[in-house]
């Protein structure tokens, strides 16, 4: 990998985002070339595109081994989450909502929105390991609940929620749903979607294209729309639909889960690899030993997040900081000062991330013997 003056990079930023697969990039060309038809045009070039785009979601839900879901495409996993939350609790005009304290933005500020309204929202605490505690939830479910919003993966430290739990305890309550941000899950880990009402994901996140979202729900769910439009897509995502893109995500989709329990074992290599390599340095691990192998975080006393990725990246290496989505804010990262109540600890991180594109010399020669320590002695 190259960046625009022809150096060469080693990636490790792969939770903010994945480069296009070339098999799905050729299938994306393909489908733009042969199916460019306004799929609610009611002429022959839309009556094809209207079927290609049913035939990629009834093919993605295959994968997934669903029944009786509908599924919605939208702009980005953003938007899914504000789709799905705001449609299932504005169907009331009060009740609970909870869910947790390190939630993505597109979650937490769609929760402050809703305490604005007038809704009561509870946030669940986390340990140590970035896992809420089931009895937490049990003592915030009320008969008032209306959702259980988790995130599945958290994307700074990679901490997994136990879902299959949760959704037995949200199952309590007829009038609860479950929603799971699923970005950092989908094609990395093993998932029962059926145990959940809501998820959302994102197409760049799988190596497919950017500017393509995905809002999965049972199909007995009535959403209240907070768009405006036609009634293309339940009327929940008016406008025309993209449908190449479509097309291309049900591509990536299959690729990543042909090859998932291969590509989660190697990757899961990589990452004890480092952790290993590092162990011998003062640097703190902040991502728990249980958590997704893709990522890896980390802080060092001394410097911040911010100077650490730029020290890195003047080495050629690409790493990240806190969200992607809010990472040029200057508030302590939310998801670590939530596990360690540590301030400087949370500034002073960085986040690696990995894919199975990378190479095992990337982690056990250049990156810790090299670069690290230099750094960590700046």
């Amino acid at each position: 990998m190259y960046n625009i003056k022809g150096d060469k990079m080693i990636y490790f930023d792969y939770a903010a985002t994945t480069p296009v697969d070339k098999e799905v990039l050729e299938t994306y060309i393909k489908a733009n070339q042969n199916f460019f038809g306004n799929s609610t045009a009611l002429h022959k070039l839309g009556i094809e595109a209207e079927y290609m785009h049913q035939k990629a979601k009834q093919e993605m839900f295959a994968l997934f081994k669903l029944e009786k879901y509908e599924a919605i495409y939208t702009m980005n996993a953003t938007e899914a989450n504000n789709i799905a939350i705001f449609g299932v609790v504005r169907k009331a005009k009060t009740g609970r909502i909870i869910t947790t304290s390190i939630e993505h933005p597109s979650v937490k500020n769609v929760m402050k929105e809703l305490e604005k309204e007038g809704y009561d929202v509870v946030y669940l605490n986390v340990n140590e390991e970035g896992l809420i505690s089931l009895n937490d939830l049990e003592k915030a479910m009320t008969k008032d609940t209306l959702l259980v919003s988790i995130i599945g993966v958290n994307n700074i430290v990679g901490s997994v929620q136990n879902i299959k739990e949760i959704s037995k305890i949200v199952k309590k309550y007829p009038k609860a749903k479950l929603h799971v941000d699923l970005v950092q899950a989908i094609g990395r880990l093993d998932i029962d979607f059926k145990d959940i009402d809501l998820f959302t994901f994102s197409s760049h996140k799988i190596y497919g294209l950017k500017g393509l979202g995905v809002l999965c729900f049972k199909n007995n769910i009535d959403l209240v729309p907070i768009l405006y439009g036609s009634s293309v897509q339940l009327g929940l995502k008016p406008g025309t639909l993209d449908v190449p893109s479509i097309i291309a995500n049900t591509k990536a989709l299959k690729l990543l889960l042909q090859n998932q329990d291969k590509n989660y074992n190697y990757v899961r290599k990589l990452n004890l690899l480092l952790r290993k390599e590092i162990e011998h340095l003062p640097i703190l691990i902040n991502s728990p030993k249980n958590a997704s192998p893709y990522i890896l975080n980390i802080s060092l006393p001394n410097l911040n997040g911010e100077t650490i990725q730029r020290l890195l990246e003047e080495k050629g290496f690409i790493v990240g900081t806190g969200s992607s989505c809010s990472s040029k804010t200057k508030e302590v990262e939310p998801t670590l000062y939530a596990m360690f109540k540590d301030e400087k600890r949370a500034n002073n991180s960085v986040r690696i991330s990995f894919s199975y594109h990378n190479k095992e010399s990337d982690v056990s020669v250049s990156y810790t013997h090299l670069t690290l320590p230099t750094i960590y002695s700046v």
